[in-house]
């Protein structure tokens, strides 16, 4: 009897360091794709292909394990299926969101490095995970979207084209006179003139008129990696400008939108 419980101890113990060891090399094995996807253009495929490695590698070691133990394996084979068979039932969205990781994969909307927003959210592709995608945000914020909604969703991807579009936009009162708009607008323009690319799109227009309101627009377009300094400083020139030309609105707000660039 102290026999057969002193050897189901040591295979106890040898199939947890089989799992720890099992643990132990799948997180080396990441880290290692990880640090080739360094080296190469493709980061985003060698980032999902470390994820699944590591997934696989603890399966094995915990399949290892489990027959180190004693357990038959083809009933550990069996089990496994039929496990699967229930997980992917159970996890139907879970699959979804592998699903579009392989997707994500093969047709590239977008690698890590690009400038993104998958809805309302934007930021830079830091990872691409067999579940998720993550974005670092511009405040250093991490975001986690998952590959089925980065699928499914509309992907404006900034990082596609050199430069970026700016559209900023604010509401004048109606009586206010246009050329009064346009100065301001072009001043606005001109303060920022070393990094707007003179080739493409540059105006100052009414965009719209209301009962008691018009809406001007500012646009013009900049290289990508000084776009959000541009956007601040001509945010923060419209509104010294207005106080300057006195031009009055019915709304205290400014509303500013940007653009991809088309």
């Amino acid at each position: 009897m102290f026999d057969q419980l002193e050897n189901l101890l040591i295979k106890m113990a040898v199939a947890a360091v089989i799992v720890i060891v099992g643990m132990f090399l799948a997180k080396i094995v990441r880290k290692l794709i990880v640090r080739l996807s360094q080296n190469v253009n493709d980061r985003g495929a060698l980032s999902f292909i470390g994820s699944c490695a590591s997934i696989s590698i603890r399966i094995i070691f915990v399949v290892i394990a489990l027959a180190v133990l004693g357990l038959d394996m083809s009933i550990i084979v069996g089990s496994l299926s039929a496990v699967s068979l229930g997980i992917s039932l159970a996890l139907r969205d879970t699959m979804n969101d592998v699903a579009g990781g392989i997707q994500i994969l093969f047709t590239k909307p977008f690698v890590i490095g690009d400038t993104i927003r998958i809805e309302d959210k934007e930021g830079t592709v830091t990872r691409i995970e067999i579940l998720f995608t993550v974005l670092r945000t511009y405040d250093h914020q991490e975001i986690v979207v998952p590959n089925s909604t980065a699928i499914s969703e509309i992907v404006i991807n900034y990082s596609k084209d050199p430069y970026r579009r700016i559209h900023i936009t604010f509401p004048v009162s109606i009586e206010t006179d246009p050329e009064l708009c346009f100065q301001l607008g072009n001043s606005v323009l001109d303060s920022q003139r070393e990094h707007i690319i003179a080739t493409m799109q540059k105006e100052v227009v009414i965009e719209s008129m209301q009962e008691q309101s018009m809406i001007i627009g500012i646009y013009c377009f900049v290289p990508l990696e000084v776009y959000w300094s541009c956007l601040c400083q001509m945010n923060e020139e419209v509104q010294k400008k207005r106080r300057e030309m006195d031009l009055t609105s019915v709304s205290p707000s400014v509303i500013v939108k940007s653009d991809a660039a088309l």
